[in-house]
């Protein structure tokens, strides 16, 4: 049976919609959201505390997915994040990438890297009331590895098995894209609510024709509020987010608990995408040390129609390299 080439193509050109819709609907949704804050609102940039002031951030997170599926997706992100001394503006700079890993040989399928450069400052609309608004502008290359599939050209001559070395050009395909977002916070004392565009531009990432794949625009709004502080310090924040994307919703509700320098949270996704639904539970837990923030978290999938989907682990990593000399400010958020 012969192959034709274009039908090739097209099996290429479907596998990389496939992985590229994996990765994007994702939008880096660390479970950890408010230690790797930067990527899930413009606006919270520069909101870190420590002991009451405001503090620099360095912030690294990892997160490992599908790992007994036979195949690896695997995220990283690092920022620094600050506010500027002596105004109301803060800065952060970042990287971020994703690598779809499978099959018995180990090598990628499919992977990005973003470089991004963001922009917040602060309004002060009342007493102990804060609004703040932020931009987020992003480089982003995105490759996909040909050497992956099969070409007509293997194929032997009695047609058994795709044993010839190919011809065809095997180099990476890569394509670069500019994209942008901005978030709105209202923030105070006892609690703060978010919401955040990202991908406003809806850049074109197809390989083979301009339009036919777009990052498409993803909403985000998230709240949180102090509803319970003990004399001795200890805290309890619920929040929620909701995220919205043109083919799935997804509902993040958590409880955090905060006691001196150590953090942890319980909570719950439901995700509709596809005509279809999940549930998991998720959690993480915290410590600071002096200068350094250490958390781990994964997920435990509860959806019957989904059950052979594995653990998600996250981990996240902050170091607080140096002060800012502005304003004293509310700090609402669960995390550092």
């Amino acid at each position: 049976m012969r192959i034709n080439k274009t039908v090739i193509n097209v099996i290429a050109n479907l596998a990389i919609i496939a992985f590229s819709k994996t990765l994007y609907s994702q939008n880096l949704q660390f479970r950890q959201a408010f230690a790797q804050r930067t990527l899930l609102n413009p606006a919270l940039i520069g909101t870190g505390q420590l002991n009451d002031e405001a503090i620099a951030r360095i912030s690294s997170g990892t997160k490992v997915q599908w790992l007994k599926l036979g195949k690896r997706l695997f995220a990283q992100s690092i920022s620094l994040d600050a506010p500027i001394s002596n105004t109301n503006a803060a800065y952060t700079a970042g990287v971020y990438t994703t690598d779809l890993i499978s099959g018995s040989d180990g090598r990628a399928k499919y992977s990005h890297i973003s470089a991004y450069l963001g922009y917040a400052y602060d309004l002060k609309i009342g007493k102990n009331l804060f609004l703040k608004g932020g931009l987020n502008t992003q480089f982003s290359s995105f490759n996909f590895g040909t050497e992956q599939f099969y070409w007509e050209d293997q194929i032997n001559a009695a047609n058994t098995g795709f044993l010839i070395p190919t011809q065809e050009p095997i180099a990476q395909i890569t394509k670069n894209v500019f994209h942008v977002s901005a978030g709105l916070l209202l923030y105070g004392t006892k609690g703060f609510l978010g919401i955040s565009a990202l991908n406003l531009n809806q850049p074109d990432i197809s390989f083979f024709e301009e339009g036919g794949q777009n990052i498409p625009l993803s909403l985000n709004i998230h709240l949180g509020y102090k509803a319970f502080e003990s004399e001795g310090g200890t805290k309890i924040i619920p929040s929620a987010m909701y995220l919205v994307l043109p083919e799935s919703h997804s509902r993040f509700l958590m409880i955090h608990a905060i006691r001196d320098n150590f953090r942890m949270g319980l909570g719950m996704q439901n995700t509709e995408a596809y005509q279809q639904q999940s549930f998991s539970i998720n959690y993480y837990m915290g410590a600071r040390y002096d200068n350094y923030y250490f958390a781990y978290s994964n997920d435990w999938n509860m959806s019957v129609k989904n059950s052979s989907i594995p653990l998600t682990h996250e981990i996240s990593i902050i170091i607080f390299p140096y002060t800012a000399n502005i304003n004293k400010k509310p700090t609402p958020f669960p995390e550092y």
